[in-house]
């Protein structure tokens, strides 16, 4: 990992692309969606993985972050903002309604967790969470290709990949 101006980016996922067996879902169960085609048909995306949804962090500051900041991510080229979390559809579909995040941030599930698993974006939990869990990232992809990713040193924290950062790296 690089430490540059204060933000940690992790090098090791730069290039990478979605396994492409991989699938999340947004409302239900039965309403899949495989992250590289998805992400690969923009130009420019975000995906934030978080601990939690309904989380205080995540639900206070995280997402509010990317909707407040929205209008800013679009005018840098970012076509697309996804939220990820091992969570399991309803409650992302829930969170998202609560959060109010209409069609600006498309709310996907990992319910076993296996989509962050496989970028090694996981992190045991089981004391706070009940298992394992996302940590706190944020990552840039360029046409389905991580160009940039930044991840919370401690799994999550709010600091580097906050909306405001991120805008600074664009």
């Amino acid at each position: 990992m690089l430490r540059a101006s204060r933000v940690l980016f992790s090098s090791n996922l730069v290039s990478k692309s979605f396994n492409s067996a991989s699938v999340l879902q947004r409302s239900s169960p039965a309403d899949t969606v495989n992250p590289a085609e998805l992400f690969g048909s923009a130009k420019k995306a975000v995906l934030i993985g978080v601990p939690g949804a309904f989380t205080p962090g995540c639900s206070k500051t995280h997402v509010p972050g990317y909707l407040k900041h929205y209008d800013e991510l679009k005018n840098k080229g970012v076509e697309l903002i996804g939220c990820v979390s091992v969570n399991d559809a309803f409650v992302m579909d829930a969170w998202g309604k609560d959060l109010n995040v209409g069609d600006k941030v498309t709310m996907l599930a990992d319910p076993q967790g296996k989509f962050v698993k496989d970028l090694g974006l996981d992190f045991d939990a089981s004391a706070a969470l009940g298992g394992h869990r996302s940590k706190r990232f944020a990552l840039v992809l360029e046409n389905g290709k991580i160009t940039k990713a930044f991840v919370e040193p401690n799994n999550t924290g709010l600091s580097v990949t906050l909306a405001e950062n991120l805008l600074k790296e664009l």
